[in-house]
């Protein structure tokens, strides 16, 4: 009798199939990763670019406000809720109120960056 060296047809396919399960599970999980760091980095864009507003307005002596249409996001990432945000000269909010800004992204995983009256910004 001889040793077998090779593997049956079934053992192929069965082993595939195993592959192939692991393989679109991975990637579920992955796609999910991946959506949280580019929502996380998003995040932290806009709030790099509320303080330089902040900054400028403080340095220029004058209200600036985040035009928020003109903004292009990345693909998978939308604003859920938004508020004007305007600074007044002193790096306080305008007139006195706060605002926030929602981000999302595909999933459904949100940011919320607040500005308080103060101008505070942080996100939670």
């Amino acid at each position: 009798m001889k040793k077998r060296l090779a593997f049956t047809l079934v053992e192929i396919i069965v082993v595939m199939a195993v592959c192939s399960v692991l393989f679109s599970v991975s990637f579920a999980s992955l796609r999910g990763f991946l959506g949280q760091i580019q929502l996380e980095a998003t995040t932290k864009s806009l709030v790099s670019d509320l303080r330089k507003m902040q900054s400028q307005s403080r340095l220029e002596h004058k209200t600036l406000a985040m035009d928020l249409n003109g903004l292009v996001l990345p693909t998978g990432i939308n604003f859920a809720q938004t508020s004007q945000i305007k600074f007044a000269p002193s790096g306080a909010t305008a007139f006195g109120g706060s605002g926030s800004l929602v981000l999302q992204n595909s999933l459904g995983r949100t940011k919320k960056i607040i500005v308080s009256s103060i101008g505070r910004v942080r996100v939670e």
